[in-house]
Formats: structure tokens, C-alpha cells, sequence
């Protein structure tokens, strides 16, 4: 009987340590997903630099 408070213990410091690793994994993927997201809008925003803009060009009847 003594060992079962040490068992109950043990189960519990388990449970609060896989609790722990999947919030410590979802902050990661919520990061990576989060960087990702930064990534494109920073990809969108140089392309919209680099795309060429239409000239009106003024072409005289002579």
C-alpha cells in the first residue's frame, strides 16, 4: 500500500509532463505556421515591387 501514493504521484507528474510537450509543440507549429504566413506576405509584397507598370504612350498623327 505505501507504494501506491508513489504510483499516483509518478502518473501524475506524466500526465502533467505530456500536457507540458503537446502545448510546447503546438506553440511551435503555431509559430512555424505564423512564420510561413510572414514569409508570403513579404514574398507578395516584393513581387508587387517588381511587376511592371503600364505606360500610357502618346503616339502624335503627323
Amino acid at each position: 500500500m505505501e507504494r501506491m501514493p508513489r504510483l499516483e504521484f509518478l502518473l501524475e507528474n506524466l500526465e502533467r509532463h505530456q500536457a507540458k510537450k503537446h502545448v510546447k509543440n503546438a506553440v511551435k507549429e503555431w509559430l512555424l505556421a505564423s512564420r510561413s504566413v510572414i514569409e508570403s506576405v513579404i514574398d507578395t509584397m516584393e513581387e508587387e515591387k517588381t511587376t511592371p507598370v503600364a505606360r500610357k504612350i502618346n503616339i502624335s498623327k503627323e
